[in-house]
């Protein structure tokens, strides 16, 4: 098991200084926002080499109201756009050395379908069959991501990433399951696990106010019995925001600087109850 952080969260902060940082506080890994017209994918790939940091895939870039990003859209010609701008994603986590992008069914942010019934579910099931030649071809898994209610209309419970897995039918398409979005959506933290089974990919852990672990009200015994009853061994990655308004924007003016610290504390409490809690069940 290894532990990996976010780079989206730390905002504004730039990349160059996100992945020292990272790289000091003891991360295995970094998960960069794969905005792919706003870095030099070869330089960041050169830095966290000399650092020795993994990037163990980037987090897919998509946001509503922006309809050419969006893999469900209604218009056959946005969604052939965003099969696009998704395929330039997978082509710099080949770039920069990831091995997964993770991939949200829907543009984050959209909260209604724009279709009848079903039909959002199915344009997205096409769009992302579409994305698995190029994930084949440059060996790249892509990984959807379930979001809850408020984020998303399409995907919300690890029942449904794990339907959704099933109707790609593609071995590159596997799933992530989120402790934030499981405390909303899920009936509890340990029967997910069960739903992805071996289509669990990584996970993405942050508290019940997506603040640092610790900092919520969730209990991770569940969490952590889960990823024993599958054997999960992946990537486990940190995706904590620090407080403040707008849940679709990090940046969070002067309580910017509490990012540090939350990384500092999720990474502690991840090496203590995670790796070791693990290990000791074997």
């Amino acid at each position: 098991m290894k532990f990996s952080i976010c780079s989206w969260t730390f905002g504004d902060i730039p990349i160059e200084k996100t992945i020292e940082f990272v790289a000091k506080t003891g991360y295995d890994g970094i998960e960069i926002r794969a905005a792919v017209d706003h870095y030099n994918w070869s330089i960041i790939r050169k830095q966290a080499e000399s650092l020795q940091l993994e990037i163990s895939g980037l987090t897919g870039d998509t946001g509503w109201p922006n309809e050419e990003q969006d893999l469900a859209n209604a218009s056959a010609d946005n969604r052939k756009k965003a099969v696009a701008y998704f395929e330039r994603q997978i082509e710099a986590v080949k770039e920069v050395g990831g091995e997964y992008l993770v991939v949200c069914p829907s543009a984050v942010g959209k909260t209604a379908p724009m279709g009848e019934r079903g039909e959002d579910w199915k344009w997205s099931v096409d769009s992302v069959q579409k994305l698995t030649k190029k994930a084949e071809e440059l060996d790249i898994t892509l990984v959807i991501e379930p979001l809850n209610r408020y984020e998303s209309c399409l995907v919300n419970t690890g029942a449904q990433g794990a339907k959704f897995v099933e109707e790609v039918n593609h071995p590159k398409v596997k799933m992530l399951l989120d402790s934030y979005h499981m405390n909303i959506e899920d009936p509890d933290l340990q029967s997910p696990f069960l739903d992805a089974g071996d289509k669990l990919h990584i996970l993405h852990v942050a508290d019940s106010n997506r603040r640092a672990i610790g900092r919520g009200h969730i209990d991770f015994s569940p969490f952590i019995s889960g990823i024993k009853n599958v054997n999960f061994d992946g990537y486990v990655v940190v995706e904590s925001m620090v407080p403040g308004p707008n849940p679709f924007q990090p940046n969070k003016g002067e309580n910017m600087d509490m990012i540090y610290t939350f990384a500092e504390e999720n990474l502690a409490f991840l090496q203590k109850n995670f790796k070791n809690s693990i290990s000791l069940s074997f």
